[in-house]
C-alpha cells in the first residue's frame, strides 16, 4: 500500500493506493496557508487516519511510505524547496520534515514530473521510451521521463518549457503587446500557452473577458472571435512546443492540465507542431494525457518504486 499527496496552493488531495495501482481512498482538504505547523498538522492528519482506517499501524506491519507531488522547485542537494505557491514550505525540506513527522519514507517531486510519470508508467507513453509531458492548466509545465527515469535535475528545475523563451514577436505579428512573465522574463510562454493564457488573448485580441471553457465553447459552434483566439493560441503554444521536440525528439507528448480535456485543441496543436518540426512522425504525437486530471497524485504514487 502506498500514500500520495497532490499538494496545490488551494487544496491538498490525498489518495491511498493497493500495490496494483488502484486507488483506495481519496480525499480533499483545504491547503494550510497560514503556517508550517497546520500545514504539517493537515499531512499527519490524513496519514493517520488513514492508518487507522486500513490497519497499516499494526504491531510488525511497515508503515506505507509516502510520495507527495507540488507545483514547484526542489533545490537536488538540500531538499529545500525553492518555489512553490504555498508559503510555510518554501525553504523548507519538506520530504526530510515530513518524515520526521510521519515517522516514514517520504519523496517530493514537481507536479508536472509526476504527471510524466503517471503517464510513462500506467498511460499515454506506456511502451515509449521517451516521455515528454506537458502541462496546459493554470500555467505551462512540464516533465521528461525515459526509460522510466526522471532525466536532469541539477538545479532543481527541468522541463519548464514555459519559461525562458521570447515570444514578443508571435505576439506582435498578432497585434498583441507583451507583458513580464513571473518570473522575471520579458516574454515567456507561461502567461500566454495556458488557460489563463488563452484568456489573455481573447481579452487582447476583442476587448471581452471571457472564461477558457466559454472561449473553447465558442470556438466548437464556429463563433469567429472564438475561431481567431484559437488560431492564435495554436500558434504561440505549437511554435514554442516544436522547439521541445527537435532538442528531445520524444516518443509522445502526453497533455495534462484543463485545457487536456479539449481532444480537438490538443489535435489541433499537434498537427501543427508535426507539420514544422525537423523530424517525421506519421502517428499523433501531442496527444491527451490518459491521467490529465489526476496524474500528479498517482505520479506520486509511484514514487518509491525501485525503477524510478
Amino acid at each position: 500500500m502506498k500514500y500520495a499527496f497532490d499538494i496545490g496552493g488551494t487544496k491538498i488531495e490525498f489518495g491511498v493506493f493497493s500495490d496494483q495501482g488502484e486507488i483506495l481512498h481519496r480525499q480533499k482538504v483545504a491547503t494550510p496557508l497560514e503556517d508550517r505547523d497546520s500545514f504539517t498538522g493537515a499531512i499527519a492528519d490524513l496519514v493517520l487516519a488513514a492508518d487507522a482506517q486500513f490497519g497499516t499501524a499494526s504491531a510488525g506491519k511497515a508503515l506505507p511510505p509516502v510520495g507527495i507531488s507540488f507545483a514547484g522547485g526542489l533545490d537536488p542537494e538540500s531538499g529545500a524547496v525553492i518555489s512553490a505557491n504555498v508559503p510555510p514550505i518554501k525553504g523548507w525540506p519538506i520530504g526530510a520534515g515530513l518524515s520526521a513527522v510521519l515517522q516514514r519514507p517520504v519523496r517530493v517531486e514537481n507536479d508536472a514530473d509526476c504527471f510524466a510519470l503517471a503517464e510513462a508508467h500506467l498511460g499515454a507513453g506506456q511502451g515509449h521510451r521517451t516521455v515528454f509531458a506537458i502541462i496546459l492548466g493554470t500555467g505551462v509545465g512540464g516533465g521528461i521521463v525515459v526509460d522510466g527515469h526522471f532525466i536532469g535535475g541539477r538545479s532543481g528545475i527541468r522541463g519548464e518549457w514555459g519559461h525562458g523563451n521570447d515570444i514578443s514577436g508571435p505576439l506582435m505579428r498578432h497585434g498583441i503587446k507583451a507583458r513580464q512573465c513571473g518570473c522575471g522574463g520579458a516574454a515567456c510562454l507561461d502567461p500566454w500557452g495556458a488557460a489563463r493564457g488563452m484568456e489573455r488573448i481573447h481579452t487582447a485580441l476583442h476587448g471581452k473577458d471571457l472564461s477558457s471553457q466559454e472561449i473553447t465553447t465558442a470556438w466548437r459552434a464556429g463563433n469567429g472571435n472564438a475561431l481567431k483566439t484559437i488560431d492564435v493560441f495554436v500558434d504561440l503554444v505549437a511554435g514554442q512546443l516544436r522547439l521541445m521536440v527537435n532538442v528531445l525528439d520524444p516518443d509522445i507528448i502526453p497533455v495534462g492540465g484543463g485545457l487536456a480535456a479539449e481532444p480537438g485543441l490538443i489535435a489541433r496543436i499537434d498537427a501543427v507542431v508535426r507539420t514544422n518540426v525537423l523530424g517525421r512522425y506519421d502517428q499523433a504525437l501531442v496527444v491527451p494525457g490518459h491521467f490529465f486530471a489526476d496524474g500528479g497524485l498517482r505520479g506520486a504514487a509511484l514514487l518509491h518504486d525501485a525503477v524510478i
